[in-house]
């Protein structure tokens, strides 16, 4: 099946793009990616049009501002709020602008609410005002992952969102790369996962050769003196969106978390992609994470943020053993 929708016209450029530059860009954002979503028919249902159209137009954004990480405009890394290690900037807000004009028709998904990475509650997407408690559908959105990278020019940035019921059944998933054209889309159609995934992985094989490991620079402190990176390779910076692509096409062995593993983004939206894709995932002690549980612990008890599953993702089951063996001895 092609993903290749017709021919569109790019965005007007506006160099440098300011964040009231991109924001006055978005309705028509919006409307090619309806009509991307639309021309390449990958979604079937009310939830995949929607999220695959986010990731869309938060793409028809983002890529343009991110091809170049030199010349972004200083406003958009403007400090908001947040972490002080990690801080929201101006240009976070974006993608949850994106979902908000989206969700102007998106009457078709009930009870439809959506949390975002940077936000502390969940917001009503619906068109009537409907308390949390009679939601339905819960979109997890992280509109720019590693945003903290621009500054470094590491372009590894991407953007997800996952669709969940109540019951903590996922609806609709997606991943897509902001600096190339890698995307990872999942639908529940009448009970049976639909997965997209592109490019192709790379099925290789790499025998006795070092193990090419993602972990957050932060994570990575507390690894380099650990069995783990005696002779492997820290390959990647990061452990989510861009990490989640890149071990899809077979460019990396296994993501690592073992310290936090946020429940929020990284647990329910990039593992539960790897793990739909047929990828060994479980916490860092080899056990099997129930995704169901932990949405609902989001959605009913609000601890995205506190409750944390420390996790470890791998290409392949022998991978995945290794790592964990590796994980749990001692630095000599």
């Amino acid at each position: 099946m092609s993903a290749t929708p017709e021919r569109l016209l790019n965005l007007p450029p506006k160099e440098p793009l300011t964040y009231e530059g991109i924001l006055h860009l978005l309705p028509d954002a919006v409307n090619f990616a309806r009509v991307e979503t639309d021309s390449i028919r990958l979604a079937q249902t009310a939830e995949g049009k929607f999220a695959l159209s986010y990731l869309f137009a938060n793409r028809n954004l983002l890529k343009p501002v991110l091809s170049d990480l030199q010349s972004i405009s200083p406003d958009l890394l403007q400090p908001v709020g947040g972490a002080s290690h990690n801080p929201e900037r101006r240009i976070d807000s974006i993608g949850s602008a994106v979902a908000r004009v989206l969700s102007q028709e998106s009457e078709k998904i009930p009870g439809f609410f959506m949390r975002t990475e940077e936000s502390a509650d969940w917001e009503s997407l619906s068109t009537i005002d409907t308390p949390i408690q009679s939601g339905e559908r819960f979109a997890v959105i992280d509109p720019l992952d590693m945003t903290s990278a621009i500054p470094r020019d590491d372009r590894v940035q991407s953007t997800g969102i996952a669709i969940y019921d109540r019951k903590g059944e996922i609806k609709a998933l997606g991943i897509m790369s902001l600096v190339d054209d890698g995307f990872i889309f999942i639908e529940n159609v009448n009970g049976e996962f639909f997965t997209y995934s592109t490019p192709e992985p790379d099925n290789k094989q790499r025998e006795n050769e070092p193990l090419r490991v993602a972990a957050k620079s932060r994570r990575m402190y507390t690894l380099k003196d650990s069995p783990l990176m005696q002779g492997n390779t820290w390959s990647l910076n990061c452990d989510s969106g861009f990490a989640a692509l890149a071990l899809q096409e077979g460019k990396i062995d296994t993501i690592v978390d073992h310290i936090k593993g946020s429940l929020w983004y990284e647990v329910v939206i990039w593992a539960r992609a790897l793990q739909i894709l047929g990828f060994p995932v479980t916490d860092k002690h080899g056990n099997p994470i129930d995704f169901g549980a932990a949405v609902r612990r989001v959605i009913e008890k609000h601890e995205g943020d506190t409750y944390r599953i420390p996790f470890v993702i791998s290409r392949t089951p022998d991978i995945h053993t290794q790592v964990l063996d590796l994980l749990q001895k001692q630095p000599a």
